[in-house]
């Protein structure tokens, strides 16, 4: 692969890296200050509990990002068996996160339709 390439696909990966950070980290103060906001107005229950899912969607998309980048960086710059592996575990950590955080959120398993889809 040429040099010029690889010093393209490391911006690409580490611009995706960051991304990905930046979106956990902005979410995460963008759902703390709604948050607030919403417990002065509205009591501390309904504002935690959209809380909750606001940072489980912040996760989801962030945890979406950094998994490309990893993707990206294991397929073109680090094809080892080594780093396939930790793509590997990488993956199945970031299922299962998913898989759990989609539960909290939405209140089923990703692979269900939503009750309000099941009973049309």
């Amino acid at each position: 692969m040429p040099e010029e390439v690889r010093q393209l696909l490391s911006l690409v990966v580490a611009s995706l890296e960051i991304a990905g950070a930046g979106a956990l980290i902005l979410g995460f103060l963008v759902a703390t200050y709604h948050c607030v906001r919403r417990g002065v107005r509205k009591g501390a229950r309904p504002a935690i509990a959209r809380y909750r899912k606001a940072l489980g969607r912040v996760t989801l998309i962030g945890l979406e990002i950094l998994v490309a980048a990893t993707i990206i960086k294991t397929i073109t710059l680090d094809p080892t068996l080594r780093s396939a592996g930790i793509l590997a575990i990488a993956i199945v950590i970031r299922t299962a996160l998913s898989w759990t955080t989609v539960l909290e959120v939405y209140g089923h398993w990703p692979w269900r339709r939503s009750p309000a889809t099941q009973e049309a």
